[in-house]
């Protein structure tokens, strides 16, 4: 796709477009994110690939983040907070992509992370001030995220489709089928809307083509 970014085998790979369309939000409001307006007003990350020209691409990592950050939002959470807890996770985790990580929680209105105390004990602490908080009070709200190693590995988006940075440069593929949703939604458009001919060609059950058909539309709404 863009031939100076670096390697993006199993890193997945995302125009703003796609990540407008992935989590909902506008493509105008992604590509602040990443590229600001103007200077670097309104930036909120650095993605992994480099751009080239005036073309973008992001990653999955950076995918999730875009996510999270909108998921924030959504829940109340002010875009001065997003900024700050971002800047302060990625101090105190050591790691690039803070809102990839499983130990980030929210009650709607603050951000929490999970961890240990110098005992050893399980602790959930307010991320900018690091009160502790009751594990009893935070809900997480991320359920869909399947972590490993602590970090955001796949995405099951809705059910039946997931993105996976490792399969299919981690577009939506029909789970039980591992094939793109949009190879199917299209085989079934242009063959008389038939799911029983593009099951039978992809080998595939046909609840595996109306999960496309169903997911493409919903996207495309």
């Amino acid at each position: 796709m863009m031939s100076s970014v670096p390697n993006i085998l199993g890193r997945g790979v995302y125009t703003f477009a796609d990540a407008a369309r992935l989590t909902g939000l506008s493509r105008t409001r992604v590509r602040e994110w990443f590229v600001g307006s103007g200077t670097d007003r309104g930036r909120l990350f650095s993605p992994d690939y480099p751009p080239e020209g005036t073309a973008h691409a992001i990653s999955f990592l950076d995918l999730i983040d875009v996510f999270v950050a909108g998921q924030l939002r959504e829940h109340g959470v002010s875009l001065p907070t997003v900024r700050k807890v971002y800047a302060k996770l990625g101090t105190d985790l050591g790691f690039t992509h803070a809102f990839c990580r499983k130990e980030l929680l929210t009650d709607g209105k603050s951000v929490f992370v999970r961890g240990l105390d110098k005992s050893g004990e399980d602790e959930i602490y307010e991320a900018l001030t690091r009160q502790k908080a009751f594990p009893e009070l935070i809900l997480p709200f991320l359920q869909r995220i399947e972590y490993e190693r602590m970090t955001a590995a796949r995405w099951r988006i809705t059910d039946g489709v997931v993105l996976d940075p490792a399969v299919s440069f981690g577009q939506p593929v029909v789970a039980e089928a591992v094939i793109p949703t949009y190879i199917l939604a299209a085989a079934y458009h242009a063959n008389g809307k038939d799911a029983e001919r593009v099951a039978d060609w992809y080998n595939v059950t046909t609840d595996a083509v109306s999960i496309a058909v169903r997911f493409e539309s919903e996207l495309a709404a």
